[in-house]
């Protein structure tokens, strides 16, 4: 029977004894518009939002319709909360998949259960952590066919493509240790930027994080913290500066915030920062890049694509909007061996995946296309054929 969860934001659950869940053979479906490889085999005419959201909830994507035949199910008798399948990137679970665990507030009772879904099943450290975070009893793994005795369902309060709306921030923050979310002389400013990392960033980061440091910006590195000490700091800052990436699915599941937050964009779209932080910031300012320069990466290009910025009219826009106090003489594209280094770094991570050939060829064109401060053909058409072309305005802070 659908129940209303009598809280705002109206999410409802639903409730089904002895029903079975297979494994996933993946958390996407195998083709596009394709069904799920396994997970719960909910009934006919069980409502929509039982199944997998795509596309900001414009599509469920369903599972099986029935048990497999010639297929045992143990019996796993108790009470439980279906959570999702267990998904080790962080970004994707935390902005998909842990969203219908606001029904333990309801009934903090109910065991949250996961379901496999990748080679090496687990319930990944950071989902155990937040599920301790909010009180739950221990989880449990599907990692066989199990016939489930009772298990509640709710309805996602967050869907990737749609705005997380303060209403389930709300929610989801009373979950939360209400000392967590109290400033207690944490830094007023904090620097989240992708510099370090290789697995998709823009061009320069690493500078502008040099330049935030010594205007006093407390650098962050939230795979080095715990996930507490992660909530603890976002709730704390009142001005932060951010790259677009999967740091940001954090706050979906937090309250509203009091810092005004900055993100450097990643792709022009920036949905991301549009989705997570338009109704949790105090105010949001978005610095969209001019182009994306190519990737290496042929299997997630999008994830992990180089693009490009001019960092010192980055550094400029902050100051315009009171992130920052000064902007240095010079930028980072004059300086041109930096500037190499910093493209070398992004191809030798994806060298022995690309090649000699390719990397040695991504490198001078992204060279050029830095220096010219403009797509390189042959890149741009690279990322026609893999739907990630992107060009347009320069930088620019709406007010």
């Amino acid at each position: 029977m659908i129940q209303p969860a009598g809280a705002a934001p109206d999410l409802r659950l639903v409730r089904f004894e002895a029903l079975p869940v297979l494994p996933y053979g993946g958390w996407r479906p195998a083709l596009p518009g394709g069904d799920l490889d396994g997970g719960p085999v909910f009934p006919a005419g069980a409502p929509d939002w039982v199944h997998m959201p795509m596309q900001g909830g414009r599509d469920w994507v369903r599972g099986p319709t029935a048990p497999p035949p010639g297929i045992a199910f143990d019996p796993l008798p108790g009470r439980y909360a279906f959570i999702g399948p267990a998904v080790t990137h962080f970004g994707h679970m935390v902005a998909e998949f842990l969203h219908r665990a606001w029904v333990l507030r309801r009934d903090p009772g109910l065991r949250p259960l996961l379901v496999a879904a990748e080679p090496r099943p687990a319930i990944p450290s950071f989902v155990a952590d937040y599920l301790r975070l909010i009180g739950a009893p221990e989880p449990v793994l599907v990692d066989r066919p199990r016939l489930v005795g009772d298990i509640v369902v709710g309805e996602p309060g967050r869907l990737l493509g749609a705005t997380c709306t303060a209403a389930y921030g709300r929610v989801v923050g009373a979950m939360l240790p209400p000392a967590l979310l109290v400033p207690q002389g944490q830094a007023r400013d904090l620097a989240i930027l992708r510099g370090h990392l290789q697995t998709g960033r823009c061009i320069g980061e690493a500078w502008i994080e040099e330049h935030l440091a010594a205007e006093g910006y407390r650098i962050f590195r939230p795979e080095q913290h715990s996930l507490a000490e992660q909530i603890a700091a976002l709730a704390g800052a009142e001005r932060i500066v951010a790259a677009e990436g999967s740091a940001l699915h954090l706050f979906d599941l937090l309250p509203p915030v009091r810092a005004r937050i900055a993100v450097i964009g990643r792709r022009r779209g920036m949905a991301i920062p549009r989705g997570c932080l338009a109704e949790k910031a105090a105010a949001l300012h978005l610095i969209r890049p001019p182009f994306i320069i190519g990737t290496l990466h042929r299997r997630n290009p999008r994830a992990n694509a180089l693009t490009f910025i001019d960092p010192l009219e980055v550094l400029g826009a902050l100051r315009e909007a009171g992130f920052i106090a000064t902007v240095p003489a010079s930028g980072f594209l004059d300086d041109s061996a930096r500037l190499r280094a910093d493209i070398d770094a992004y191809v030798a991570h994806w060298r022995r995946l690309a090649g000699d050939a390719a990397a040695g060829a991504f490198a001078a064109a992204a060279l050029a296309s830095c220096l010219a401060r403009r797509q390189d053909p042959a890149l741009a058409a690279a990322l026609e054929a893999r739907g990630l072309r992107e060009s347009g305005a320069p930088v620019q802070i709406p007010p």
